[in-house]
């Protein structure tokens, strides 16, 4: 949002750096002790990947650093990074639903459906043997 008002780069991750809490704030608070100390901001934003190491991540980073470098609008590269990452954690809920659904399947098939045939054949079979 910072960056979509106007902001640049490092000072939405200032803003982040001091609103959020966790982790990833203490890592974007070091990007910006690091650009303050004189290294310049694309390196940083890879010496944080490399220090990160989760995926989606150093995507996102990546993103930036490109944007920064070719003159693209950092808000529109951001905009369709975050909807990378929520197209990526969708595909990924769908695999693990499909996952989860075979495996419900199991006892249906082999405790649920055995059962059911059992009841539905025996008042028969019992009839057939008593002669009536």
């Amino acid at each position: 949002m910072a960056v979509s008002a106007g902001e640049g780069a490092p000072g939405a991750f200032s803003r982040v750096g001091r609103l959020a809490r966790g982790e990833l704030a203490l890592e974007l608070t070091r990007v910006l002790h690091q650009t303050q100390a004189g290294t310049s901001f694309s390196t940083a934003l890879k010496q944080m990947s490399t220090r990160v190491g989760s995926a989606p991540i150093s995507r996102f980073l990546e993103g930036i650093i490109v944007a920064m470098e070719r003159g693209t609008p950092l808000a529109e590269v951001m905009h369709a990074q975050a909807q990378d990452v929520r197209e990526l954690a969708r595909r990924e809920l769908i695999e693990t639903a499909g996952k989860k659904e075979i495996g419900m399947l199991v006892p249906l098939v082999f405790g649920v459906l055995p059962l059911t045939v059992l009841f539905a054949i025996y008042p028969g079979l019992s009839l057939l043997e008593i002669g009536i």
